[in-house]
């Protein structure tokens, strides 16, 4: 809804509080954390939805593929990002991305879809109690 700029310096501000409140992910990992989190999903999320748009794709369907891709990109990168910091001894990085991509990433897709379905739900929630006007996702 705010675009992924707006997006970058809101999720920094949340992994921040994160951890140092919540001691969940911790300051040695923040810049990993932000990278994936903060600036690959919001604008692969992005641009996905506005191809979508182009293509006069339904804007429930748009929202749906942005959700889930820029959900499912983040955990896309982690699994680089881990088999750059562990790489396999044998198979070095290579090996350790297929491993981490294999396990990591595709767990993760039904936790993508749920939440490109909860995006549209919540969406139309907001669309139908007049709580943002709808051209601003035009």
């Amino acid at each position: 809804m705010f675009g992924p700029g707006v997006m970058a310096v809101l999720g920094v501000i949340v992994l921040l509080f994160q951890a140092l409140l919540l001691a969940h992910g911790g300051l040695t990992t923040l810049g990993a954390n932000c990278f994936s989190m903060t600036i690959v999903g919001p604008f692969v999320g992005f641009a996905v939805y506005k191809v979508c748009r182009a293509l006069k794709v339904n804007r429930s369907v748009s929202l749906f593929l942005c959700a889930m891709l820029a959900d499912w990109s983040t955990y896309v990168t982690t699994s680089f990002q881990l088999a750059v910091v562990f790489p396999d001894p044998s198979s070095g990085v290579v090996g350790a991305a297929i491993k981490f991509l294999s396990i990591y990433a595709i767990t993760q897709i039904p936790l993508a879809i749920a939440e490109g379905l909860l995006t549209v739900v919540v969406y139309n929630l907001v669309i139908s109690n007049n709580l943002w006007k709808e051209n601003q996702l035009a």
